[in-house]
């Protein structure tokens, strides 16, 4: 993404150039189309950065919950929640349930990523006695067996490079999902694959639904029920 922005930056000069030196004529005019038109190209997925945080991030939240009604009462678990997209969202929606968070907080996957930070946004909004934010690594989460009721995450299993480490992942959300429980994960580059695992590991009503463009990525929906 930042090599983008650099080839774009100077595309952008040359378009600019192009129109202000070159002698009028269908030339230049071609000529300087052409480099707007790959200027605009490579500086797209750097714009749709700023576009996702501020407005696509939270149209595929409520296609999430869309896909995955809650009655209310349920132990909900946010892997990866970051500052609280999913989390929050979860809680507004529960009466006498909780939701959970779980993360390790690196500033490489979310700026000013931390607890604190997160239960901030919790209290800011109104939501703090509906909300448990737990520091841990969803590959060993510390969490008994058949926990929760319904289990979230967006943006987050993608961080994990290696795939026998992501499927370790997969397996622990597994392991802490009550029999019943629903999964809907939002990811980009490997969420085929986690369809694919939930297939392999007999999970009901297993779907992978999108693409959506949201950060300038193919951002896909999982859903899954564990039998």
């Amino acid at each position: 993404m930042k090599r983008s922005g650099w080839y774009g930056t100077i595309a952008l000069l040359v378009t600019i150039l192009l129109a202000k030196y070159l002698p009028a004529g269908w030339i230049t005019w071609v000529a300087t189309a052409i480099s707007a038109g790959v200027t605009f190209l490579l500086l797209l997925p750097v714009l749709m950065i700023p576009l996702g945080s501020l407005f696509f991030k939270f149209r595929d939240r409520d296609w999430l919950f869309e896909k995955l009604p809650l009655t209310g009462s349920e132990k909900v678990l946010d892997v990866g929640c970051g500052h609280g997209l999913l989390l929050i969202a979860a809680a507004k929606k529960l009466t006498s349930g909780i939701a959970y968070g779980l993360d390790l907080w690196a500033q490489a996957t979310q700026a000013n990523n931390s607890k604190e930070a997160t239960l901030k946004n919790a209290r800011i909004a109104g939501l703090e006695s509906k909300i448990e934010i737990h520091t841990g690594d969803m590959r060993a989460m510390p969490f008994a067996d058949s926990s929760f009721d319904a289990i979230v995450s967006s943006w987050a299993i993608h961080n994990i490079d290696d795939k026998n480490e992501r499927e370790k992942a997969l397996l622990d959300i597994l392991r802490v999902l009550k029999p019943g429980g629903r999964i809907a994960i939002l990811d980009i580059y490997h969420a085929p694959s986690y369809r694919a695992f939930f297939v392999t590991h007999n999970l009901k009503n297993v779907q992978l639904l999108g693409p959506h463009f949201t950060f300038g990525n193919r951002t896909y929906l999982v859903l899954a029920t564990k039998p």
